[in-house]
Parts: structure tokens; C-alpha cells; sequence
């Protein structure tokens, strides 16, 4: 389960416009998108696993991953905002709890200097509010 949610929020935050369940198209638009990244920041499959593991790599690389996810999911639009509604939706999946989540995306979606910044540790943060590490 706990691999399953941080998968889920690299799909969110890192990651896919979720109105519901995944449909497969959804699930094979997000390898793609993680494939594409990827490729376009140098992330490696190392960091993606062990981010599932909750280490999240200090790397730039890393954080450059997440911003691109993000963009692609729609998360982060090109202005630099990131949609908090959307990261509710994909939240909601996995944590059946309204109040919870809210809760943690008030604690957890704050803007830091710069994108990549403000990605990694709203995923670092809601990893920690779910699994309390």
C-alpha cells in the first residue's frame, strides 16, 4: 500500500490529471510522461524507487523530475502554479479521508523559491503526513 500511494503521488504531484479511477489510457499516459522526463532531466530509475521507498534524492536532477511531471500532468501550469484541486482529486484515491487530506495539503502546499523546490518538498512533506516517517 505504501508503494502504491507514492506512486500515486508522483502521478499527482509528480504526475496525472486524476477525475477518478485510472483508467488505462491514464496508466500508460503516465509511464510516458515518467519515460519523457525521464530522458529530459536524467533521472534515474535509482531515485524514482528510492523515492518510492521515501528517501527523495537532494539531486537537482531529481527535482527538475518532479517539475516535469508536473507540467505534464497539469499539476503545475506554465506560469509556475501548482493546482492544489488536482493533487485533492489524486490524494482522494488513496486516502479516503476528506479532512486528511485537506489537512495535509494545507500543511503541505507551500511555495519555496523555485519550482523544483517547492515539488520536492510538497512530495517529501505529504509522504511524511501519510506514513507519519
Amino acid at each position: 500500500m505504501e508503494k502504491l500511494f507514492i506512486l500515486l503521488l508522483q502521478l499527482v504531484v509528480l504526475f496525472v490529471v486524476v477525475a477518478g479511477e485510472l483508467t488505462a489510457d491514464q496508466r500508460k499516459q503516465f509511464i510516458v510522461f515518467q519515460n519523457e522526463c525521464m530522458q529530459e532531466t536524467g533521472a534515474t530509475d535509482d531515485m524514482i524507487m528510492k523515492a518510492l521507498a521515501g528517501v527523495f534524492s537532494d539531486s537537482p536532477v531529481f527535482k527538475n523530475h518532479l517539475v516535469c511531471m508536473g507540467l505534464k500532468t497539469g499539476i503545475i501550469d506554465s506560469d509556475g502554479n501548482f493546482h492544489k484541486d488536482i493533487l485533492k482529486k489524486g490524494i482522494m484515491l488513496i486516502v479516503n479521508n476528506e479532512a486528511k487530506v485537506d489537512a495535509m495539503l494545507d500543511k503541505c502546499h507551500v511555495y519555496f523559491e523555485t519550482q523544483q523546490e517547492s515539488a520536492f518538498h510538497l512530495m517529501k512533506c505529504l509522504y511524511e503526513e501519510h506514513f507519519g516517517a
